[in-house]
């Protein structure tokens, strides 16, 4: 059995007329309508974890960019132990949730304590509608939501000083998102989170995809059967190869000392892992 919901908003992006580069508004919008499915998302899998969300245009309105839209969030309750809430709490809880995490990039907010009292207030919102008195319900996971918000501030990137977001909904509105804003810091609020680091140095062969040639980015590699995109951190080495000392292509291996970061919270669960080439220990070339 599944239940579908339906929350409504619009987003309107206000621009002066005759603004060039008019399509980095349209990419803009775009970015902004994909950073609030995600956002959605997360906020309803706090109801049911088995949720389907897509967003659906209702309208386009000239003048300013005006688009108005419905989320279509399908909720399965397969397996479910207890009675789900009826649909507007949920619709209300997801709206209002929506409009607080909107409200803390329009006050400029980045830092992890801003977050935890965002998810507070997230928090306040789900006990409004006795959400928490349902088996299924779980908070809003921390790092997904601060990741959901930048991909939200992201999408400001292209806006110019005179340029912001509205949000609008049934009962709020959010003006004033504009460009600017400081994302959250993600390694600072995965540190907040951890209780547990644990550390690992070991030799592996990384068949190369694609080589950074800049110097500061990851390379993509191959371990067996899986991608990984991994930032070499052996400069010596770095520097041979970039200046042409080192002749490398893709197809050919690295074999490597990698350096694994893994971060756990108090109960256990893996919030973050990293993965880092500290040395290149030899190239094989592909025969």
């Amino acid at each position: 059995m599944k239940k579908s919901l339906h929350s409504k908003f619009e987003i309107r992006l206000a621009f002066e007329r005759n603004t060039e580069n008019p399509s980095r508004l349209f990419k803009s919008f775009a970015e902004m309508i994909d950073g609030i499915n995600t956002l959605d998302f997360i906020i309803a899998e706090s109801v049911n974890t088995k949720v389907k969300s897509k967003i659906v245009l209702d309208d386009i309105e000239k003048g300013s960019l005006i688009g108005r839209f419905w989320n279509e969030l399908v909720v399965s309750e397969d397996g479910q132990i207890d009675n789900s809430p009826a649909n507007e709490k949920i619709e209300e809880y997801i709206e209002e949730s929506r409009a607080e995490s909107f409200k803390f990039l329009a006050e400029r907010k980045h830092t992890v304590n801003d977050l935890e009292k965002l998810k507070e207030r997230i928090s306040e919102i789900a006990v409004s509608k006795d959400l928490p008195e349902t088996f299924n319900y779980a908070e809003p996971d921390t790092l997904k939501l601060a990741e959901a918000i930048n991909k939200i501030n992201d999408s400001t990137n292209k806006l110019s000083e005179t340029e912001s977001f509205e949000l609008k909904s049934p009962n709020n509105e959010v003006k004033d998102i504009k460009s600017g804003t400081i994302k959250i810091d993600i390694e600072d609020v995965e540190n907040a989170l951890t209780d547990n680091e644990i550390l690992n140095e070991t030799e592996v062969y990384y068949l190369i995809k694609k080589p950074d040639f800049l110097g500061d980015s990851a390379w993509s590699f191959k371990h067996g059967n899986k991608s990984v995109s991994v930032k070499i951190l052996d400069q010596e080495w770095l520097d041979k190869f970039l200046s042409g000392q080192i002749p490398v292509v893709p197809g050919d291996s690295l074999q490597v000392k990698i350096k694994q970061t893994s971060k756990y919270n108090r109960n256990g669960y893996l919030i973050a892992e990293k993965t880092e080439i500290i040395e290149v220990i030899n190239v094989i070339h592909n025969q």
